[in-house]
């Protein structure tokens, strides 16, 4: 089961369905991402706040999910 999966254990399910991108609130989110070589996208709506996300390594961080549209439309599409 996917959902049962922690931190870099979540890795094989990204790899298994080809992600090249995790959006995830949790410092094991991060590090699954990492794991998985896919970009972290982290959401600071969760228990951690920005600065803790980024020290965490996360790639990306956003302060809440609104904000990923906007970023997704201008990483893929140019905009």
């Amino acid at each position: 089961m996917i959902g049962d999966l922690w931190a870099e254990q979540k890795a094989l399910a990204l790899r298994e369905h080809g992600a090249t991108v995790y959006v995830g609130d949790h410092l094991g989110d991060i590090r699954g991402a990492r794991a998985a070589d896919a970009l972290s996208v982290a959401v600071a709506t969760g228990p951690y706040g920005t600065e803790a996300l980024r020290e965490a390594g996360a790639d990306v961080v956003l302060t809440g999910l609104t904000e990923f549209p906007q970023w997704f439309s201008a990483r893929y599409r140019g905009d």
